[in-house]
């Protein structure tokens, strides 16, 4: 099964499995965890599952609004270096983003649809196998590995449910478009490529309300 197709399933059965609350959630501010699920649509990128942190202020109403949101994430990326595929770095992204959309609330659920776009910081740390490859492969010396920052945008849909007054069950999934260039500098000169860094991303996580 394809990660695009795990996460379509995983956030389906999250949707469908949500109890029926015994009251609505009456804090202003809720924090708690949750589980991001990210998996690389390009050939160079690696996705990641990992822990998060998640915060709900208020609540949802139905109609249009506005949202902002940062969701950075890093991604493991490849490259071919003297002919063999080769484990580059870790490239990191973060970005700050600003959202537009709808949301929908039906008694104790809100579902939302929104499209964020903005700008995301880079950086990049180059691997020892790459530092290596680089070397032996090559001949080259004084290696460094330098990302562009790029612009990003991501369309989402998500789901707030209440499970009672305390806490709250949050499930989204999105689609990260991030294109940026990666500079690998070296005595040999420099290899400059833009790179496809898009991920599918599936977060499933719950709040408590501490006011």
């Amino acid at each position: 099964m394809t990660t695009a197709r795990f996460s379509l399933l995983l956030l389906a059965m999250v949707l469908a499995a949500a109890p029926t609350a015994v009251a609505q959630t009456t804090g202003k501010f809720a924090i708690g965890g949750q589980v991001q699920k990210r998996g690389s649509t390009g050939p160079e990128a690696h996705g990641n599952l990992g822990l998060g942190l998640l915060w709900r202020v208020g609540h949802s109403k139905t109609g249009f609004g506005w949202d902002i949101g940062f969701n950075w994430y890093s991604a493991d990326v490849d490259r071919t270096i003297g002919g063999t595929v080769t484990d580059l770095g870790e490239l990191k992204i973060r970005p700050i983003m600003g959202g537009y959309g709808y949301t929908h609330v039906i008694g104790r659920t809100s579902i939302s649809a929104k499209a964020f776009a903005g700008y995301g910081f880079t950086s990049a740390a180059l691997s020892p196998s790459a530092n290596d490859a680089y070397r032996d492969r090559l001949g080259a010396q004084s290696i460094t590995i330098d990302p562009s920052n790029t612009f990003v945008m991501k369309p989402e849909i998500g789901m707030w449910q209440d499970l009672s007054e305390k806490i709250g069950l949050k499930a989204s999934f999105g689609y990260m478009v991030a294109r940026p260039q990666i500079a690998v500098r070296s005595s040999l000169g420099e290899d400059k490529r833009r790179m496809n860094a898009d991920m599918f991303v599936i977060k499933v996580g719950m709040v408590y309300s501490i006011f």
